[in-house]
């Protein structure tokens, strides 16, 4: 738990510019058409279409969660705003959902840490 902490504390340290929260978006969209093999390659994503519009909306209207002036986003905010989008998900699909939330999110911590085996959501 306290490892778990300790994380989510970083993500307010790290920041995706708006074109990276662009790419993140539409790569997103994207992976649900990933082939099977392509998938086990990079993080796994467990939301869908209408979650990813509640993001992209909540990014430009969120009072506590939205993008910055520059439209910069720190991964403290983006959690919020996946785990705002996770609100609408049926009581089967909400916990997992919750929890790939949090290792998405960290995901793209590694990936701006130059991780390369992390970055294609944002590359």
């Amino acid at each position: 738990m306290r490892i778990q902490l300790d994380t989510m504390r970083e993500f307010g340290k790290y920041v995706l510019t708006e074109h990276q929260f662009a790419q993140l978006i539409g790569k997103a969209r994207l992976y649900q058409y990933l082939l099977s093999a392509q998938k086990k390659e990079i993080p796994s994503l467990t939301f869908n279409d209408s979650q990813f519009n509640a993001v992209a909306r909540d990014y430009y209207t969120d009072s506590s969660f939205c993008r910055e002036g520059n439209g910069d986003i720190n991964l403290w905010k983006l959690y919020g705003l996946f785990t705002g989008a996770n609100k609408s998900s049926y009581i089967d699909s909400f916990l997992g959902r919750s929890v790939n939330a949090y290792s998405f999110t960290e995901t793209l911590l590694q990936a701006l840490e130059h991780d390369s085996r992390m970055s294609w959501f944002i590359n």
